[in-house]
């Protein structure tokens, strides 16, 4: 006879599962369960198996609401959605076991595609009502489709890139010619990536505390970032890009002492004799050693006579490296530094860190969903050519109806 059993399990247990599930993922993995106890919240791992096997499970936070405790799941639960009656049985499983424990209502959000789009906002694909419709007709409650950026873990849009298809050569090709114009510059401008040790989050943190104020988003504490440090281990990268200003201007002198050596050739034939190749190439070289100059004088006017010995970052983010992708999450970006187009790099060397490591998806993560060109982040994630994607969204399933009904017109009375 075929039984269901529902049970807490060890993070060893969940991760080989969660590992080979396409939509598992950062916020379903063991990592992720180890950060929400280290910030003080109520986590569980809870499955259901079959026979003694794991088929379906998420990682479950019970958070104290009026009136009782909402139990999110954020991108999961983990399970086959084709398997049209597995989460309608997870559900009810979860429902039996958070009741006792004060639970009001399951709130969850399927890592799973609603809408994919081009760049342009039309849709590639037919939507993914018959899914949506299957999880309605269960009982669940799905909330409204919204846009805009959000401050919560889970996004409505999000940005993604198959690499499947593609190795060094081609990756640079799928690139808008911006891109490639930006990686060559930052060739020539001598920047370098490396990753940051944990005693050195303090500059990760300045950096995003600084770009935080600049744009008007919600930086997390230091303490968050070393926890991620700490419970992400390997699978945590904290990329920033650096350039060395000795460097960069004894470089800038460099070429402007070869333009000079042009010129000074070009000049003597001149004397002789003028023609109209020689007098372009002399005002074209005249052009690129005023731009080099300018560069030069461009730090000067920064930093005076105390031009910085050491390696100063200049860009930086934080990316998940996942069996089922790499995600970029948090990111800053110093404005005095914008022309020396850090950023870029950082994307393009992770995707091909991705590629190297064989995972099939790289995930930009949040976008607004917007695309009437009001979306910055969206503008910079387009140019490396990915797809946007609208997520299905986020569905209740009451576990005390009448409760849930009364939190559901509180909240609405007091307009939250």
């Amino acid at each position: 006879m075929n039984k269901f059993k529902f049970v807490e399990l060890t993070p060893a247990e969940w991760a080989p599962f969660e590992h080979n599930q396409p939509n598992g993922g950062m916020l379903q993995s063991i990592e992720q369960y180890e950060l929400l106890k280290d910030r003080g919240a109520e986590a569980k791992i809870l499955g259901l198996k079959h026979d003694g096997k794991l088929i379906a499970g998420a990682v479950v936070t019970f958070n104290a609401i009026r009136g009782g405790k909402e139990v999110l799941i954020n991108h999961g639960p983990v399970l086959d959605y084709e398997d049209h009656g597995l989460l309608h049985t997870y559900l009810e499983h979860l429902k039996a076991y958070a009741k006792p424990l004060g639970g009001l209502y399951i709130k969850f959000s399927p890592n799973e595609a609603y809408q994919i789009f081009d760049n342009e906002g039309h849709g590639v694909a037919d939507p993914n009502e018959m899914l949506l419709n299957r999880i309605e007709k269960i009982g669940a409650i799905h909330l409204p489709f919204d846009k805009g950026m959000t401050a919560t873990n889970v996004a409505s849009w999000i940005y993604e890139k198959d690499l499947r298809q593609l190795n060094d050569e081609t990756l640079t090709a799928s690139y808008a010619p911006d891109v490639k114009y930006y990686l060559k510059k930052t060739q020539q401008f001598g920047v370098k990536l490396r990753e940051l040790t944990r005693e050195e989050l303090p500059a990760f943190k300045a950096l995003t505390e600084d770009t935080a104020k600049r744009v008007g988003f919600a930086d997390k504490p230091l303490e968050f970032y070393q926890i991620f440090f700490d419970d992400y281990g390997e699978r945590a990268h904290y990329v920033v890009a650096e350039i060395n200003f000795v460097d960069y201007i004894n470089n800038e002198k460099d070429v402007i002492a070869k333009l000079d050596e042009k010129l000074t050739k070009l000049g003597e034939r001149l004397a002789v004799k003028e023609t109209k190749k020689n007098r372009g190439q002399f005002n074209e070289f005249t052009d690129q050693k005023q731009q080099h100059q300018k560069r030069i004088q461009k730090i000067m006017d920064m930093f005076g006579e105390q031009v910085p010995t050491d390696d100063v970052i200049i860009a930086g983010a934080l990316f998940v490296e996942q069996p089922q992708e790499m995600s970029y999450l948090y990111s800053g970006m110093y404005e005095q530094y914008k022309e020396f187009f850090g950023p870029y790099l950082i994307q393009d060397t992770m995707m091909r860190k991705t590629i190297a490591a064989g995972l099939p998806k790289y995930n930009f993560l949040g976008i607004s969903g917007e695309f009437d060109g009001s979306d910055g982040v969206f503008k910079f994630k387009k140019e490396f050519n990915g797809q946007p994607v609208q997520m299905l969204g986020e569905f209740e399933y009451p576990i005390r109806h009448l409760k849930h009904k009364m939190y559901k017109s509180l909240k609405r009375i007091l307009n939250r």
